[in-house]
């Protein structure tokens, strides 16, 4: 800048003499002290703040019950990611055994699986012999009950379970978490495959139809009620439900605890006017134990303070409580769904003033007194009292240290008029209340399986126009 004689190069004199205005070192005054805290604040912003998070959740068919159900998951998420960052898509896929294969190759973050399907993989049993236990599974809540419900055709002559024996009868997909229940139920009835007359092969996607043309005498799903599929078979084709019950199920209860009893209300289908006994699984929301503790407290969370809306997406919530969704499950609970561990508080006493050190002190001496002489312990006593003398503080814990509940917005009266209630619906609700506010992509050709999109959860499911139930 000098030209050698102490004196600036005439090219940066009018940037010298601009510089040395008053009002130009005004304006940078002004703006060191506006712009320099802002950008202070969003280096220290959280992390998830800048980069959002995205869960997928692996489900079931369009026209069942683990589809809307993960999509009520989503939808509460996502009305308040704003506040969390977490974003959440639902997977529809063919059920609990593929959910568990896609969940181990990462492809999803959470599946919704069925109690004795997660009973066998954390075991290496069932459809699981030869593998080694998955013990990297994890538990977050327990959902709504899935009946194995045995649908039988309008003329097959049927009325109990045992009149299934020597007719054409469809178990359930192989590789299904359906083939995994009937097969316990064949077992505990001492059936064969071949105690069955033979099933002629159908379309995997159209496989219950047979009940309607007169090709099948009965079929077992596993569903929640009210499902979609039932209603559409026991609607259009006349199908019936067959109770489930005798001496060798409560065997298999006994035997077996990730089943329980189970009942299919009253009045849910077309032509069931009362109640049916069974039994059923429970529909498990789970994880593998990699999930940041971060992204499993905020579904906790949301879930938690959203409950009362969750139970309003879907029939077949309506039931669960929060003790019914944390009771013990199959496998460990996700370390994230305890709280976090706080640091421990201070006990330098240059974190109080004089003041609050002797009133911690003064209150810390009664109390102790006070515990002492109900344990008859004397030299306790005397040794809280000399500790208050000697005026060692105890820092309070400060509210920052305390955990705070997510705030949720309480539901709106457009979501308020989804509500359903707990009255039995009648036949035509219960196949139109199976569907869930959600956005659905049409399956493609080349049977990939369709996505959710966060954006679409306020669109209705699909009503297929034929009764076929991919299992779950």
């Amino acid at each position: 800048m000098s030209d050698g004689m102490g004196l600036a190069h005439p090219f940066y004199q009018p940037l010298i003499r601009f510089i040395m205005l008053p009002s130009a070192l005004h304006h940078l005054s002004t703006l060191s002290r506006t712009a320099l805290p802002w950008l202070a604040a969003a280096l220290v912003l959280p992390l998830h703040a800048a980069t959002p998070a995205y869960l997928t959740i692996g489900t079931g068919a369009l026209n069942g019950v683990y589809y809307p159900a993960g999509g009520a998951i989503c939808r509460l998420l996502n009305e308040d990611n704003a506040n969390h960052g977490l974003h959440c898509t639902v997977q529809s896929t063919s059920g609990s055994l593929a959910n568990l294969k896609e969940l181990g190759q990462g492809k999803i973050q959470l599946a919704l699986v069925q109690s004795d399907v997660v009973h066998h993989a954390a075991h290496g049993t069932g459809p699981f012999v030869g593998q080694p236990p998955n013990d990297r599974l994890r538990s977050l809540f327990r959902l709504h009950q899935e009946s194995l419900t045995l649908i039988a055709g309008a003329n097959s002559n049927i009325n109990t379970l045992a009149d299934i024996e020597g007719k054409r009868v469809d178990l359930g997909n192989p590789g299904s978490g359906e083939r995994v229940t009937s097969q316990a139920l064949l077992d505990a009835m001492g059936w064969q495959e071949s105690s069955f007359a033979p099933v002629i092969p159908s379309s995997i996607n159209n496989r219950l139809e047979g009940l309607c043309d007169g090709t099948l005498d009965a079929a077992f799903m596993v569903a929640g009620h009210p499902n979609q599929g039932i209603g559409d078979l026991t609607g259009r084709c006349k199908a019936r439900i067959i109770p489930i019950e005798g001496e060798q199920i409560d065997r298999l209860l006994k035997n077996h605890p990730y089943y329980q009893r189970g009942r299919i209300g009253a009045n849910l289908y077309p032509g069931q006017p009362s109640g049916i006994n069974t039994f059923a699984v429970t529909a498990e929301l789970v994880a593998l134990d990699s999930l940041p503790d971060t992204q499993v407290r905020t579904v906790r969370d949301v879930l938690t303070a959203r409950l009362k809306q969750f139970t309003r997406l879907h029939p077949a919530l309506t039931t669960l409580t929060l003790d019914s969704m944390l009771a013990e499950a199959e496998v460990p609970r996700h370390r994230g769904m305890e709280d976090a561990v706080l640091p421990p508080p201070s006990l330098h006493p240059e974190s109080l003033t004089p003041q609050e050190s002797e009133g911690s002190a003064a209150t810390a001496s009664p109390a102790a007194q006070s515990a002492a002489q109900a344990t008859g312990d004397g030299a306790a006593a005397q040794a809280a009292t000399s500790g208050a003398m000697t005026n060692q503080p105890v820092a309070p814990v400060s509210a920052a240290q305390t955990t705070q509940a997510v705030t949720v917005d309480a539901p709106s009266a457009a979501l308020a008029t989804q509500a359903v209630t707990a009255e039995p619906p009648s036949a035509a609700a219960a196949t139109q209340a199976a569907s869930v506010a959600l956005g659905s992509a049409p399956a493609d050709t080349q049977g990939a399986a369709p996505s959710a999109a966060s954006g679409s959860l306020n669109q209705p499911l699909p009503v297929t126009p034929s009764a076929s139930v991919p299992a779950q």
